[in-house]
């Protein structure tokens, strides 16, 4: 996989090329300081999401963060951007997933609520605008006021330490979302090698 081949020589993280989005760096997780909602639960900082049965996607609950890079989609079903926009993240995913299929995890969320959109009814929208990933309601906006998201459709990238490092807002093409992705990816190994080195170094030093 190339994620476990990167050497950490890659440049720092900082703006993303474009108007699209914008790669942040070293930018706080809100954590515990954010009011749990009841229906999105809250435990020591990560949120839970309620997932459903759909293509690519089982009932239950996924929790943001996770030991992975998340990419999170908030969207509402009956928006034509949403809609144009979900095939993008599509092609985005399949051209990832290829190379880091095992660190990435993506998630897209509707703000709609169980009673105004069904889980059948988000199914068959799901179904029938390319989705083949996890998907489930952030009805309260729990996950999206934990990271100060606004609107629709919104793309997100969380690390795994629960930092926002990147979003963007609208339709954006498969390549800007990959480039992001992959910025982040190298960022973090960037950030564990380093982790790693620091450890290395402490116990040398003890001896």
């Amino acid at each position: 996989m190339r994620r476990r081949e990167l050497i950490a020589g890659v440049g720092s993280v900082g703006v993303l090329a474009g108007a699209t989005g914008i790669v942040l760096g070293g930018v706080p997780s809100f954590g515990t300081d954010r009011a749990a909602s009841e229906a999105g639960g809250e435990t020591d900082g990560r949120i839970e999401v309620e997932t459903i049965n759909a293509r690519g996607s089982e009932a239950g609950t996924m929790t943001v963060p996770n030991d992975d890079v998340t990419v999170a989609m908030f969207l509402v079903t009956g928006c034509g951007k949403c809609q144009a926009h979900l095939p993008r993240l599509a092609d985005a995913r399949s051209r990832l997933v290829e190379d880091y299929g095992d660190d990435l995890t993506f998630l897209s969320v509707t703000y709609q609520s169980f009673d105004s959109m069904p889980a059948d009814e988000l199914r068959d929208w799901w179904r029938a605008h390319s989705g083949n990933w996890t998907v489930g309601y952030d009805s309260n906006a729990t996950l999206a006021a934990n990271y100060g998201i606004v609107g629709y459709p919104v793309t997100a990238v969380v690390d795994d330490q629960g930092e926002k490092r990147w979003e963007t807002l609208g339709v954006t093409p498969a390549e800007d979302i990959v480039a992001a992705v992959e910025s982040v990816l190298e960022s973090s190994d960037r950030e564990t090698a380093s982790a790693a080195e620091n450890e290395t170094s402490e116990a040398s030093a003890g001896d």
